[in-house]
């Protein structure tokens, strides 16, 4: 039965046990992999500096997932990014 005050269970992303900086995307992408770069909310990579508009968001290389830095949660998921060259 729907109940439509339940909450929806967001994806999370993890990371290695023994290094809380070293994610683990859903995609089991890693840092040492593709990687993680900083991105505005659309999922394009973007450079995070003041003015920048930054948000502690990352993308996952491989996927596209959008990851808060902050509660790992992931956000959105874009497939089609604009990358910096």
């Amino acid at each position: 039965m729907y109940n439509a005050n339940m909450k929806t269970l967001k994806e999370k992303i993890t990371h290695e046990h023994i290094d809380e900086d070293a994610w683990v995307c859903i995609c089991k992408n890693t840092p040492s992999d593709e990687g993680f770069y900083p991105c505005d909310e659309e999922g394009n990579e973007i450079e995070p500096v003041i003015g920048s508009g930054w948000n502690a968001l990352f993308v996952c290389d491989r996927c596209g997932r959008i990851i808060n830095q902050d509660t790992l949660e992931v956000v959105g998921q874009n497939t089609s990014r604009k990358m910096l060259n």
